[in-house]
């Protein structure tokens, strides 16, 4: 009779699971785990943006002043074409949609359930901008500007080495920028949709 009390037990328990509902998450719960990921999401941000910002600016400020004070023609040709393609990710970083600074004040005011959407949209809206960024138009402009550098030098100048140099250097890190891109946003998103009831 007690070998079989398990089995016997068994639609009691199933029985008793099914009758208590499982609940949401609480909204001011939910609320403080969203805000918690939108600030993680802005550190993150921040360091990368003004950290390839900085390096692509240092660099083009350091070859820009190269190229003004060498006597060497070819060198100084060299150090434009390096100054215009780090001048150019200076821009390119300035347009990017995934930029630090864009914080907002949530409605402290307003009840728990209107500031949990406000958050949400605002972080779907960071993680939709986060996607965006190292889609196949920014992998083909930065293949573009490599590329055209390297021809310049290559066929213009009749620099191989260094057609070949820059060419290269511009293209690993170009990529190397857009790989690492935050995504804090789009993994706080998937956890969140992943956890809806």
């Amino acid at each position: 009779m007690f070998r079989y009390a398990p089995v016997l037990f068994l639609p009691l328990v199933l029985t008793l699971c099914a009758a208590s509902p499982v609940t949401a998450e609480e909204p001011s719960l939910r609320l403080d785990r969203v805000r918690a990921a939108l600030d993680a999401d802005e550190r993150h941000v921040q360091l990368w943006w003004y950290g390839w910002s900085g390096l692509f600016a240092g660099s083009g400020g350091v070859q820009t002043g190269l190229a003004v004070l060498t006597s060497d023609p070819a060198f100084r040709v060299e150090r434009l074409v390096g100054a215009t393609d780090s001048w150019l990710a200076v821009a390119g970083m300035a347009l990017t949609p995934v930029k630090p600074g864009q914080r907002w004040d949530l409605l402290t005011d307003a009840p728990v359930e209107i500031q949990l959407k406000l958050a949400e949209a605002e972080l779907r809206d960071r993680a939709r901008r986060e996607r965006h960024v190292g889609g196949w138009l920014d992998h083909t402009l930065c293949a573009a500007v490599a590329i055209g550098s390297a021809a310049f030098l290559w066929f213009h100048e009749k620099q191989p080495t260094s057609a070949a140099m820059i060419g290269i250097s511009d293209l690993v890190v170009g990529e190397l920028q857009l790989w690492t891109v935050p995504h804090t946003a789009v993994h706080a998103v998937e956890t969140l949709d992943a956890e809806r009831p």
